[in-house]
C-alpha cells in the first residue's frame, strides 16, 4: 500500500488568486517540475476525473472484488484515516531513459487528508511484518523516509495533501527541486509538447521520449522490426460516455508509419481468430479497434461502450477469479 501514501502535490496560491492562474498554465500543473530534468516516460492517472465517470463504479467494484484487497484497504482507512479509494485525487510517475539500470523513477501523489504521523505509523508497522524499518533523513529541508532494506527508496510528505516518492537517487534530486517554476523535467520542451498532446484533461494520459535501447531491441525483432523507428509516444483515454483510447506514435518517415499501421491492423485480424480470445469471449471488442497514417505517426484508436466496458469488467472479475486460483481454461 505505499502506492497509497504517494499523495497529491499542492502548490498554493497568492491571495489575490495570481499564483493559481500561473500554476494552471504550467504543463500538467506543475507537476512536471518535480522529476529530474532526465525524465523521458511520464504516466498519469486523474482519480477525480475518474471518479465523475461512469467507468468508476465498474473500477471500484473490481477493486472490491479481492476481499483481501478490500481488508487492507478498509483497516488503513481506520488506522490512517485515508482511504485511498475515496482520497487519492492523481498520480504522476516518470522513469528516465534507463529507468532498468538503476531503478530510477519518481512519483508524485495528490490527495487529501494525509496524516504524516498516522501514515508514517502505520507504514513502519507494515514493514515491521516483514523484518524492516523505517528510517528518516533530511535533504533540503525535508524529511525522507525510507525503509532499512531498501534505502534507495524513500518519500516526502509536501503538506496534507501532496506524497512525493523517489527511488534510484530520485528522492533526493526531487527533495532538491521541489517543485520550482520551470525545473526539471517542465525544461525538456520535447516532452512538454508530448504531455500536451496526449491531453492531460484525460483521466488517464502518457508521454514517452522512447530510449535508443527499445528502438534498437524493437528493430532487432522481425516482428516487431517497424517500432525499432519510433521516436515518441502519446497516449490519451477519455471515459466520458465509454471509453476512447488513442495512442500516437512518430516514427522517422511516412514510410514506417504506414508499416506500423499495417502491422497493427494485421494484428487485429490475427487477433479475432485466436484461441485465448474466443474463449475469453472479447472478440467483439477488437471491432472498436482501428488504425490509420497521420504524416509521420501511426494512430491506433480503441473505442468501448458503456455497455462493453460492463460485460468487460465482468470477464475481468471472473478471469481473476479464476487465476487466483490458477485453473484459467487456455492459460498455464
Amino acid at each position: 500500500m505505499m502506492a497509497a501514501l504517494s499523495a497529491v502535490q499542492g502548490l498554493g496560491s497568492c491571495r489575490s488568486g495570481c499564483a493559481r492562474d500561473a500554476r494552471m498554465s504550467r504543463p500538467a500543473g506543475g507537476t512536471l517540475a518535480w522529476f529530474p530534468a532526465e525524465t523521458q516516460i511520464v504516466v498519469a492517472l486523474d482519480f477525480a476525473r475518474l471518479r465523475a465517470s461512469p467507468l468508476w463504479a465498474q473500477l471500484v467494484e473490481l477493486a472490491r472484488s479481492n476481499p483481501g484487497d478490500q481488508a487492507q484497504i478498509d483497516e488503513m482507512a481506520r488506522r490512517t484515516g485515508f482511504d485511498p479509494l475515496r482520497q487519492i485525487d492523481s498520480m504522476v510517475v516518470a522513469f528516465p531513459e534507463e529507468a532498468r539500470n538503476g531503478g530510477a523513477m519518481g512519483l508524485v501523489l495528490r490527495g487529501h487528508g494525509l496524516d504524516e504521523t498516522r501514515l508514517v505509523g502505520y507504514v513502519r508497522d507494515q514493514v515491521a511484518k516483514q523484518g524492516d524499518d523505517l528510517f528518516s533523513f533530511r535533504r533540503d529541508g525535508r524529511t525522507l523516509w525510507a525503509t532499512r532494506l531498501q534505502p534507495t527508496a524513500a518519500g516526502f510528505f509536501v503538506d496534507d495533501r501532496t506524497f512525493v516518492f523517489g527511488a534510484g537517487g530520485w528522492a533526493e534530486k526531487m527533495a532538491e527541486l521541489g517543485g520550482a517554476s520551470a525545473s526539471g523535467a517542465e525544461q525538456n520542451q520535447q516532452l512538454v509538447h508530448l504531455v500536451e498532446r496526449a491531453g492531460v484533461t484525460n483521466p488517464l494520459w502518457a508521454a514517452a521520449i522512447v530510449p535508443a535501447a527499445t528502438r534498437a531491441m524493437l528493430a532487432a525483432d522481425p516482428a516487431l522490426a517497424s517500432g525499432g523507428g519510433i521516436n515518441r509516444l502519446a497516449l490519451g483515454v477519455a471515459t466520458s460516455g465509454g471509453l476512447k483510447a488513442r495512442l500516437v506514435a512518430d516514427l522517422a518517415a511516412r514510410s514506417q508509419a504506414e508499416l506500423m499501421t499495417a502491422q497493427v491492423t494485421d494484428a487485429i485480424r490475427t487477433a479475432k481468430h485466436s484461441p485465448q480470445v474466443l474463449l475469453m469471449g472479447i472478440g467483439p471488442y477488437l471491432d472498436g479497434i482501428s488504425a490509420r497514417t497521420v504524416d509521420v505517426s501511426s494512430e491506433v484508436v480503441v473505442e468501448l461502450s458503456e455497455a462493453q466496458i460492463a460485460d468487460g469488467v465482468e470477464r475481468l472479475k471472473a478471469f481473476l477469479t479464476l487465476a487466483r486460483q490458477a485453473r484459467v481454461p487456455g492459460f498455464p
